[in-house]
């Protein structure tokens, strides 16, 4: 898998692309979600259009990130989703990830933000949680 990155005005857009399957693809996709979500922007987007299956290994990144994020108040939404290894959607998974059909509808899938949530987000380091490299 390759990821290219893209910045835009309030997201910050990764793309991921098919290539030779290799250990490294959950390596390659933790770092360039720690180098997003230190962008300063309100949201990361990932465009899957490239790929076609999630690896579990993947969908618990994935998952792990967007709680990160989430406590850093910007929102991780998954583009174009394909499914999981095991032929469910990210939806039917219950990886409770924020979905859009299209890079166009990632604009509109912004959860309204709580008053309970904290004013400084913790630093804690997501990769801690998803398995040592």
């Amino acid at each position: 898998m390759q990821v290219y990155r893209e910045i835009l005005p309030h997201s910050y857009l990764l793309i991921l692309v098919e290539s030779d399957a290799k250990l490294t693809d959950v390596g390659l996709l933790r770092d360039a979600l720690r180098r997003a979500g230190r962008s300063g922007k309100d949201s990361v987007w990932i465009d899957c259009s490239g790929i076609s299956t999630l690896k579990p290994s993947m969908v618990a990144v994935l998952t792990c990130y967007a709680e990160w994020l989430r406590r850093r108040h910007m929102d991780l939404i998954v583009c174009h989703p394909p499914v999981t290894l095991t032929g469910a959607s990210l939806e039917q998974a219950g990886a409770g990830l924020l979905v859009a059909n299209t890079l166009l509808d990632a604009e509109l899938v912004t959860p309204e933000r709580t008053a309970t949530e904290p004013a400084i987000a913790p630093r804690v380091r997501p990769e801690a949680r998803v398995g040592a490299r």
